[in-house]
């Protein structure tokens, strides 16, 4: 067999994935150090193939790859992922198929135990872990020695732990060419070209819930930031190089240190580069930090939406949550935000967790209608249903209530936030709330008719069922009326074959 090129590739996703598509930037950081040291890399999107991915990843599956990494994330994408490792040892068995991404940092057992035609599990950062293994493979050495690395042998499974560190990646080392049409990567209907970057590493906060502190736990500073200048170089050679009119931070917290953002726009400001921000990580607690100076300088800079963790409406869930603010304290930085309409506010929130109520539902509901109600600007985005993860805090209240995770992959199908997923704490009446909480996420805002067009099928067909829809949903949602919503199982229906298809006609 010829050792001579690797494939990556980037999985369908979920439902959401029909609204967002960034640029698969994972697999550029993956293979970094493969492009550097002379590897022949290539890059293939299925999200850009949702109806003909097969038939493209024929095309794709040469004689000369020996080498195929799959990113996948908990969900819809594991069943895409499934059908690729099927489809490459169908080609050729002996073409290594390797996983990493999400749902392979948290659950590599669960990968190698179901056989889906997966050979290597790599766990967290996998730049380094992922150059290692292909050397290995090359000489034919076991990787055992390579950390963050799952396999299997003599029917074992074998993983080693991750490295406790992070992983940097110089901007000039992200092999950007490898992405040949960038025009194909946005969000909704907007006509940008937008780049994901990080501006700082790793949280400190410990919510309970999230994966974050269970990751972070062992290293030394569990938040680390990026020099300013760096960030700063990046942008401008984005702009220079590849047209980008548009930066959206993916830290998991940009806000911890308020100087920080504050020198990265004052660097972009004193550089005269044009072009649009986005966050992606906030805290209320950090808002309450901000001035109004400090957000209009963030609006001047060019920052349109800022995603934040209100996560629930029921100061007993916060305080389960470990937030540290309040209810109050959520409604108090929304009023702050509102002065600023520039920024668009886009809120997060979490349902279906142990020993939440039907009351506390409820709180969550009224705190929206009153989010809405104080900042017309604000981007309600649909509520995540919790999902218990290993390692996390909050999994040990799960666990008291009997949930035991997914046995098989077939089952980690469904855990996302679109998926059928019901465990045995939610009652039928919170689950039918909780429902009408889904649903009316996508109307209680208005946000089709503010930020959609209508160009496109998809988004007129969207926008049509705001006029028709909208009202009756915003009305139902209003006075909690959850009882005969049969038009949830039409919208399970129609997530399910967008997830499949990518087509709302197909």
């Amino acid at each position: 067999m010829k050792h001579n090129k690797i494939l990556l590739i980037y999985p369908k996703t979920g439902f959401s994935g029909n609204f967002t598509k960034h640029l698969p930037l994972s697999l550029l950081y993956a293979s970094s150090l493969l492009v550097k040291n002379g590897f022949d890399v290539e890059i293939f999107d299925i999200r850009l193939y949702v109806n003909s991915w097969e038939q493209e990843l024929k095309k794709r599956l040469t004689d000369d790859i020996f080498i195929v990494g799959i990113s996948v994330m908990s969900g819809k994408p594991i069943l895409n992922a499934m059908e690729i490792g099927r489809a490459v040892k169908e080609f050729n068995p002996q073409i290594k198929v390797v996983w990493g991404g999400p749902h392979a940092t948290f659950y590599p057992e669960s990968i190698l135990s179901n056989d889906w035609y997966c050979d290597y599990v790599i766990s967290g950062y996998g730049n380094k872990a992922f150059y290692e293994l292909v050397l290995c493979l090359i000489d034919n050495i076991p990787p055992d020695k390579i950390n963050g690395v799952s396999f299997k042998k003599d029917n074992k499974i074998i993983t080693i732990p991750n490295e406790k560190t992070f992983e940097f990646i110089d901007y000039k080392d992200i092999p950007y060419h490898l992405i040949k049409d960038y025009s194909v990567y946005g969000q909704l209907e907007y006509n940008q070209r937008i780049f994901s970057m990080y501006s700082a590493m790793g949280c400190p906060y410990n919510c309970a819930f999230c994966a974050s502190p269970a990751f972070y736990k062992d290293f030394g500073k569990k938040w680390v930031t990026i020099s300013i200048n760096q960030i700063v170089d990046h942008i401008e050679y984005l702009i220079n190089n590849y047209n980008a009119d548009y930066i959206y931070f993916i830290d998991d917290d940009s806000f911890v240190n308020l100087s920080h953002v504050e020198g990265i726009i004052d660097e972009i400001n004193n550089r005269k580069l044009k072009v649009k921000l986005g966050f992606r990580g906030a805290r209320i607690n950090e808002i309450k930090k901000m001035s109004d100076a400090f957000i209009n300088k963030l609006a001047l800079a060019g920052t349109d939406i800022l995603h934040i963790g209100a996560e629930n409406g029921s100061n007993k869930m916060l305080s389960l949550f470990n937030k540290n603010f309040t209810v109050d304290d959520i409604i108090e930085s929304n009023i702050k935000l509102a002065r600023h309409p520039e920024i668009k506010t886009a809120y997060n929130f979490i349902i279906g967790i142990p020993t939440e109520t039907l009351e506390d539902l409820n709180d969550t509901r009224r705190l929206i209608l009153r989010l809405v109600k104080d900042n017309p600007n604000c981007i309600i985005f649909t509520p995540n249903t919790y999902r218990p993860l290993p390692g996390t805090e909050l999994f040990k209240t799960a666990s008291q209530f009997g949930y035991t995770p997914p046995a098989t992959m077939s089952e980690w199908i469904n855990v996302e936030v679109e998926g059928n997923f019901t465990p045995s704490w939610i009652s039928k009446k919170a689950k039918k709330l909780s429902r009408l909480l889904i649903i009316g996420s996508y109307f209680v805002d208005k946000k089709v008719k503010r930020i959609v067009s209508g160009k496109t099928f998809f988004y007129k067909i969207i926008r049509l069922l705001d006029t028709l829809y909208g009202p009756i949903i915003r009305f139902r949602y209003k006075h909690g009326i959850y009882q005969g919503l049969i038009e949830f199982y039409f919208y399970q229906y129609f997530v399910d074959k967008m997830a499949k298809t990518g087509k709302i006609n197909s």
